[in-house]
């Protein structure tokens, strides 16, 4: 997730970058939602979908588990 101050350099009106804001607010909301469901689910239930328990914070962040 890029930092607050990249976020805010992109846009030049008050209305865009409020925009940007709240955007990067709800990405960052969605990626802590996406966590909190990995890492509730059982060992076995991560291992059927190739993902290991300190692989959550990658695949919640990045969507990708780097096997292919």
């Amino acid at each position: 997730m890029p930092e607050i101050d990249v976020v805010l350099a992109r846009p030049r009106t008050q209305t865009s970058r409020l925009m940007a804001v709240a955007a990067w607010l709800v990405h960052g909301r969605h990626l802590r939602h996406g966590r909190r469901r990995l890492e509730t689910m059982p060992d076995f239930m991560l291992k059927d979908i190739g993902i290991s328990r300190c692989a959550i914070d990658h695949v919640a962040t990045r969507g990708e588990t780097g096997r292919r």
